[in-house]
């Protein structure tokens, strides 16, 4: 029988929503798995492309890693490599193969759990961090901002799936349509 945890008893409270986030992660290269490399350029009315939220997706990573995490600035490389712009968009430059996307989406994600591997609970849980949301300066926990990682991520997935459905028209597979309560 399956087991459907976010921890067989992890040593560390940074570890629960580290697996979430890997699983999180998982389900998003799943989808991403089964599409041409035109499919991430699909557009629709106003949303963004796929490409857009994959892309936008490593640049909220990186800036949650630098900035609040690292309490540091971006590199001209690490602007370049991302392809920050000026303007606050969800875009993609045109034509980048998938392996492109996924090489940044990797790359943010291993500086992510290297980081959270280093940190002890009491680090992990400690409102310390600075930075300013919505023009307010504010004091953030590893903790917390590892929660927000794991909502930005599914919410922007849900907006790809939805963008893939109209596509190609069909519903995409997840296994929370086949539970119990959706059955009383």
């Amino acid at each position: 029988m399956e087991k459907k945890t976010l921890s067989q008893g992890a040593a560390r409270d940074s570890l629960y929503l580290l697996n979430g986030l890997i699983e999180t992660r998982e389900k998003l290269l799943e989808m991403i798995d089964q599409v041409d490399d035109s499919d991430l350029y699909f557009h629709s009315q106003e949303l963004p492309t796929p490409a857009g939220y994959l892309l936008h997706l490593a640049q909220i990573e990186l800036w949650w890693n630098k900035v609040a995490l690292q309490q540091s600035e971006f590199t001209q490389e690490e602007k370049e490599r991302f392809h920050f712009v000026e303007e606050q968009e969800i875009a993609a430059p045109a034509g980048m193969e998938k392996s492109w996307f996924l090489a940044r989406l990797g790359e943010v994600r291993k500086m992510t759990r290297e980081h959270y591997m280093t940190m002890s609970d009491m680090e992990f849980k400690r409102p310390n961090l600075q930075v300013n949301l919505n023009g307010k300066d504010t004091l953030c926990s590893p903790e917390w901002i590892l929660y927000h990682l794991i909502d930005h991520e599914s919410y922007h997935r849900g907006q790809i799936a939805l963008l893939f459905r109209m596509l190609n028209g069909k519903r995409e597979k997840w296994d929370h349509f086949n539970t119990p309560y959706l059955s009383i």
